[in-house]
């Protein structure tokens, strides 16, 4: 058993997980390892090999539709944990169960935390005056 696999997170395949063999094949062909039954997927779109070394390798296999990884169309590319592979409306994300990701959030989707004093100190403000009004220690 592999210890590396497919997590589904967007389209037909979300939340569907696919275990990495030696070969995975996708494509809109019934006989792939996770067929697709969309448009612009290719019968054998794209491979996914682990070579001996444990390594794995994602090949697009047709030229006239694109195979993206992180965002950027690809031929041949080496994969890494946390690496977003899409073909179409589908996106998986190359997971290593018991291992963390090399990386999980690019810093375009980290967002700074926000600090909370000035909702307090306006709080503050808001309710002394309340209680000055209550209490009627306004002079007039």
């Amino acid at each position: 058993m592999s210890r590396y696999r497919l997590k589904g997170t967007s389209g037909s395949v979300i939340n569907q997980a696919f275990g990495l063999s030696s070969r995975l094949v996708i494509g809109s062909d019934a006989a792939c390892d996770i067929p697709l039954q969309e448009p612009n997927v290719a019968r054998q779109h794209a491979e996914i090999l682990m070579d001996a070394a444990g390594g794995i390798v994602l090949l697009n296999l047709d030229a006239q539709h694109q195979t993206l990884c992180n965002g950027k169309p690809v031929n041949q590319r080496a994969l890494v944990p946390g690496d977003e592979i899409r073909i179409g409306t589908c996106r998986w994300l190359l997971q290593a169960p018991g291992l963390r990701p090399q990386r999980v959030l690019t810093e375009d989707a980290i967002r700074p935390g926000r600090a909370h004093w000035p909702w307090l100190l306006a709080l503050a403000v808001v309710a002394g005056a309340v209680l000055v009004w209550q209490r009627g220690w306004l002079p007039f």
